[in-house]
């Protein structure tokens, strides 16, 4: 497994805390691309990056890199994919219980609804 930054021990811990379902970690989502999201519900179609280096002179802050990301993130969001992005300051308890919700709300509408009228 490869070595996990802070903020993605901080965003499991806390989602274990609340009872999080489970996700995948390093999740490839696109048949081509090497394209990965951080955590992913499957099932719900819904990924979790987490966005680290958003106040220096990342990857993610440069033209380059935030106009891949934005390739990225639309590509996902075109294949139905929810995307939730964190930043630090949004790991936290009351963020990742509305995760947890979206991901319950999410199963339920992938969820065809057998022997029920229409």
């Amino acid at each position: 497994m490869r070595n996990r930054s802070p903020l993605e021990i901080k965003f499991i811990l806390l989602w274990k805390e609340i009872g999080g379902q489970k996700l995948e970690e390093e999740f490839r989502f696109h048949p081509v691309r090497k394209w990965r999201f951080d955590f992913a519900h499957t099932k719900a179609k819904v990924a979790i990056e987490i966005e680290g280096g958003i106040w220096g002179q990342s990857r993610h802050t440069k033209p380059v890199g935030y106009i891949k990301d934005c390739e990225k993130y639309n590509a996902a969001i075109f294949d139905g994919w929810d995307v939730v992005r964190l930043p630090s300051y949004w790991i936290n308890t009351e963020t990742l219980t509305n995760v947890k919700k979206l991901i319950k709300e999410r199963c339920q509408r992938n969820t065809p609804n057998t022997g029920q009228a229409p």
